[in-house]
């Protein structure tokens, strides 16, 4: 009986092939995944790294943390030092992060956040920056009510009887205060602060509490409410305020929107790049 010869090459089950392209392109999105990793792994309290405590920590091999480390440091974005040959965060990062800081815009962060708070404290919320020796309002969100305070683009306000005026002065060196504050404090209202030695005790207590309020301070019926916003140095670059007439912000009223302001304010500085749990700086 003659042989049978099968041809058993089609009744294998193929192997299911990857291209070529997809298996680079997934190469390259793992090894950047690793880099951004190794980069994250830098912390104030971990400012260097050597090759082995990172391949511990990331599950690596060292060849492949090294190689990794070695094309970062071609690109500047990690330095190593020759003595510990331990790795440290490059000066280019601090480039790439500039350009990315310096196009976040203040009134496009904010804006939404504005919004949410007005629809929630039905008062009108404004973004105030510091000019000169003057507040300057640029953004707000204005109140849906008849009565209401108006807080225009634009519109420049003194700093020792506004409390987004408080709060700037509250966060600068006593230096810096003496250089853009007059010397003789202009009285707006019988509640106006003229007296120097009273409003530094004011300041005082308005950074410990991380606000400040002005009750008809500088507008008769008129009571605002304000807390900082910081910057991606933890500065305060500006304050977010919720102002309105007297007769609606009477003290109990105001005091609960105290949390839901620097919640708010909290929020925008983080989109700014302000570190996070920043207490703000305190240059005094």
């Amino acid at each position: 009986m003659g042989t049978v010869l099968h041809n058993t090459q089609h009744l294998q089950p193929k192997e299911a092939t990857v291209p070529q392209k997809k298996r680079s392109t997934d190469s390259a999105i793992q090894s950047v995944q690793r880099a951004a990793t190794i980069l994250r792994s830098f912390t104030e309290t971990e400012a260097e790294l050597g090759v082995t405590a990172l391949s511990e920590r990331l599950g690596l091999h060292k060849s492949t943390v090294s190689r990794l480390l070695s094309t970062l440091q071609q690109e500047g974005f990690v330095e190593q030092d020759l003595e510990t040959g331990k790795y440290r965060l490059g000066l280019g990062l601090v480039s790439l992060a500039g350009y990315a800081l310096e196009h976040i815009d203040l009134r496009r962060v904010a804006q939404p956040f504005l919004a949410a708070l007005a629809e929630l404290t039905q008062e009108t919320i404004n973004v105030t920056v510091l000019d000169g020796s003057e507040c300057v309002n640029i953004e707000r969100a204005a109140s849906p009510r008849l009565i209401r305070y108006v807080g225009s683009l634009g519109r420049r306000t003194p700093l020792h009887c506004t409390s987004t005026g408080k709060v700037l002065l509250a966060y600068m060196t006593r230096q810096e205060r003496d250089a853009i504050l007059p010397k003789k404090l202009t009285r707006y209202t019988d509640k106006t602060i003229t007296d120097r030695q009273v409003l530094e005790e004011v300041l005082i207590q308005v950074r410990a509490q991380g606000y400040a309020v002005a009750h008809e301070e500088f507008e008769e019926d008129l009571t605002a409410l304000a807390a900082p916003i910081c910057n991606h140095l933890g500065r305060v670059a500006a304050t977010v305020s919720i102002s309105g007439p007297t007769f609606r912000l009477e003290p109990e009223k105001l005091l609960s929107f105290v949390e839901p302001l620097q919640e708010m304010a909290r929020k925008i500085s983080t989109q700014l790049g302000c570190p996070a749990g920043n207490g703000y700086d305190n240059r005094d």
